[in-house]
């Protein structure tokens, strides 16, 4: 017959071997309810891959700039709306080595390049167009 205390030791040893096997059965990789999500960032290498695309700038705008510049924002810091003519048209006229320089330094919500931090000054300009052209 078992002591009190061995008795005591496998029922606590019992115990973690049926908690183990439960937490094992319940979070198995292999049940097909369970769906895993995998998401990146990788802004470098995004802008890498549009060198020479003829779409770039609208790549870009939807990538960095929609956020806020979207007809319907994520975020709503009241910034001019892309298609907005009239608040477009107001920009166009300070010309485009303005616009670049207030995209480059970032204007009041506006992060310095607009947030995309790995585009080059060309990639902003592409990007500048897209928005004033689909903005007419």
């Amino acid at each position: 017959m078992l002591s009190k205390r061995s008795a005591i030791v496998l029922i606590f040893l019992l115990s973690g071997v049926l908690g183990f096997a439960m937490s094992w059965y319940f979070h198995s990789d292999t049940r097909t309810d369970v769906q895993t999500i995998e998401t990146f960032h990788y802004p470098a290498l995004f802008v890498n891959q549009l060198r020479g695309d003829s779409r770039a700038g609208e790549k870009i705008f939807k990538e960095f700039c929609g956020a806020c510049h979207a007809k319907q924002p994520t975020i709503d810091v009241r910034a001019p709306r892309i298609g907005d003519k009239q608040a477009w048209q107001v920009r166009q006229q300070v010309g485009m080595a303005s616009l670049l320089k207030i995209t480059v330094d970032g204007v009041r919500a506006m992060p310095a390049r607009g947030g995309c931090f790995e585009c080059n000054d060309q990639q902003l300009r592409e990007t500048i167009k897209y928005i004033l052209k689909k903005s007419q």
